[in-house]
């Protein structure tokens, strides 16, 4: 067997934004996810009506592999299996003539072109028939956006569709505007199936985007539709580093325990254990696939520098100026607490001691601060228990020790109900 030398230079030079090279875990979200659209496709060559609220929504800290997921979905173009379209973040969602033209080629190839021009020439007939609304305090056009959906649908009918189709946006928690943006009605029309096609949402991002899609007008999911990643296990992180070190020509050896122990140690966290197989394909390209030179040591120093960067990446100016406070609530995080336990600590620690590190960042109230949390994967909240933890638990340990010694007033915990 042959070490793809050349391989690994280019999964180093990826870094840890793009697909892996060998996908492992998630299947029971792959798997959801594919049931759905063979359903969808099963009413549709029965000619019954589409069931509504069949989006499926896949939420998560940085670095749990939600991109991944979406990755992988796309990549499988196999007959009668579902066509992708597959959005980076929500501007090509917000921008009705990108939809249209992602949508319809998806389709039919070349059928993007013919869609686009036609909605660029309905856009401009539209120009002046809207509405005005105030911005900047002055008064400007408001046209109607022609639906990028049916645009797609007038040139290529439902019932000339070969295969469901997957609406995939990623980073949906950056997504702008509220229930009444031209985007939003899309979604809701998706969401409830008002065009009557096999088209499924896929929403994927942070914590906080079931929040940004209800405000957006899509009903509370129901039981099932919603995906939390977290931590691989140890099956899930073999089989990674396993179908890894297949795909690139590693013979079985030494290397996979070093990589099982370093997956422990930063608890299977997925971006941790790719970054650790990043860490050792430096080291092996530097030894020209000579396996037998490359130090242990060497790649676990690699893997913790990785994994230390990653830690720090996480910590927004708001949260890296309260540290002490932030280190103090997440000492008291407990397996039992909800959104409320964790706005009492975040009351009960904030301004407890002199010097800005205590203070809640300018401007924020405890609310908003417990919402950047979120968004910053610092916390996550179960929407099965109400819970909320710290989804990384080397996180958590390393967020902790960012703050000060606590000696009075004693750490905060919650009141007995009784």
């Amino acid at each position: 067997m042959t070490i793809d030398i050349e391989g690994l230079r280019e999964f180093i030079e990826a870094r840890d934004r793009s697909d892996p090279p060998y996908f492992a875990g998630r299947k029971e979200v792959i798997a959801d996810i594919e049931t759905i659209c063979r359903t969808m496709w099963q009413r549709h060559t029965a000619g019954a009506p589409q069931h509504k609220g069949m989006t499926r929504i896949i939420h998560g800290a940085p670095g749990a592999g939600k991109t991944s997921v979406l990755g992988h979905l796309a990549c499988r173009r196999n007959d009668g299996e579902p066509r992708i379209v597959n959005m980076p973040g929500p501007d090509s969602l917000e921008s009705g003539d990108e939809l249209a033209a992602l949508l319809a080629g998806a389709l039919k190839a070349g059928l993007d072109k013919t869609v686009l021009q036609q909605y660029n020439r309905h856009m401009q007939l539209q120009l002046g028939i809207g509405g005005t609304h105030v911005q900047h305090g002055r008064e400007v056009s408001d046209p109607r956006q022609p639906d990028p959906v049916r645009s797609v649908l007038a040139h290529h009918p439902v019932k000339k569709w070969q295969y469901p189709v997957v609406l995939a946006i990623d980073e949906f928690q950056n997504t702008a505007g509220d229930r009444f943006s031209p985007h939003a009605r899309i979604l809701q029309a998706v969401h409830n199936q008002k065009y009557q096609a096999p088209i499924m949402l896929v929403l994927a991002g942070l914590g906080d985007t079931v929040d940004r899609a209800m405000e957006l007008g899509l009903s509370r999911p129901a039981q099932g539709t919603t995906w939390t990643l977290g931590c691989f296990d140890e099956a899930e992180s073999d089989d990674l580093i396993a179908g890894w070190g297949r795909h690139f020509g590693l013979p079985d050896g030494d290397w996979r325990n070093t990589m099982r122990g370093i997956a422990e140690d930063c608890d299977h966290w997925p971006v941790h254990v790719q970054n650790a197989l990043m860490a050792l394909a430096e080291e092996v390209v530097a030894a020209d696939g000579r396996l037998e030179d490359v130090q242990s040591s060497v790649v676990r120093a690699r893997s913790r520098k990785r994994q230390l960067a990653y830690y720090r990446q996480r910590m927004s100016p708001q949260m890296e100026g309260s540290r002490f406070l932030l280190s103090a609530v997440m000492q008291d995080l407990q397996e039992s607490h909800d959104r409320g336990d964790i706005i009492d600590s975040i009351e009960w620690h904030a301004d407890s001691r002199p010097g800005s590190r205590w203070r809640l960042p300018d401007g924020m109230t405890v609310n908003e601060y417990f919402n950047h949390l979120i968004h910053r994967g610092a916390l996550h909240k179960h929407l099965d228990t109400g819970t909320v933890e710290c989804p990384i638990p080397s996180f958590r340990a390393w967020l902790t020790n960012q703050g000060a010694p606590l000696p009075e007033p004693e750490p905060y915990s919650s009141p007995s109900p009784f």
